[in-house]
């Protein structure tokens, strides 16, 4: 399982998005993100600054083949 937690501008308490597969967590992270996106170490912002999104438990931005 891999969670991603989100964050948005009008939604500071955020939200956690569950994917099954590797695939399934890129797809999510592109639906909230985007196609342009800045990561960093710790999270990734969206294009427009409205999203951060950060990586639950073990899982890396290598592993998404994100970064």
């Amino acid at each position: 399982m891999i969670s991603l937690y989100f964050q948005a501008v009008d939604d500071i308490e955020g939200w956690t998005e569950d994917a099954a597969t590797v695939e399934e967590a890129v797809s999510t992270f592109h639906f909230y993100m985007g196609s342009n996106y800045d990561i960093g170490s710790c999270y990734a912002v969206s294009g427009d600054g409205i999203v951060t999104c950060s990586l639950i438990g073990d899982s890396t931005w290598e592993d998404l083949q994100l970064a």
